[in-house]
Formats: structure tokens, sequence, C-alpha cells
């Protein structure tokens, strides 16, 4: 027909795909930092103040917390952008 146009049909520019992948790994880098906000807190809690551990040998299993709670960073990141790179 005559006056019908396609829209949304060709790939994104590159400042679309960035604002995208720029906002989605900012939201979950948002929710990571609450998350591990609240994990430090509860294990302070329990093993600091609740069953008087010292904090020097409480604090490796912060870290891995810590470094537990990157995987939910980077795998929602890859999966936007892989599927932003697909459209």
């Amino acid at each position: 027909m005559a006056g019908k146009t396609e829209t949304g049909t060709g790939p994104r520019s590159g400042w679309q795909a960035a604002s995208v992948i720029g906002g989605s790994f900012s939201v979950i880098v948002l929710l990571a930092a609450v998350a591990y906000s609240l994990i430090v807190n509860v294990v302070d809690w329990v093993t600091v103040g609740w069953l008087a551990y010292p904090a020097a040998d409480v604090a490796p299993f912060v870290v891995i917390t810590g470094a537990i709670l990157t995987i939910p960073i980077v795998i929602p990141t890859v999966l936007v952008s892989l599927k932003l790179a697909q459209s």
C-alpha cells in the first residue's frame, strides 16, 4: 500500500543501544548494591553481634559475598546486550 510505512524494523542506532545497556546496567548495579549492603549487615549482625566472632575472621566471608553478587550484575547485562544486538 502506498501510505504504509515500516517503523522499528531497522537496526538500532549506537546511542539507543548504549542507553538501553547503560540503563539496565545501572538498575542491576543499584539492586546488587542494595542486596550487598543488606547481606553485609546481616552477616555482621549474626557473626559479630550475635555469635561474638572477631570482625577480622568474618571479613573474608563478606568479600566472598561481594564476589558472588557480581554474577547478577554481569549475566543480565550480557543478556540484555545480546537481545539488543539481535534486534
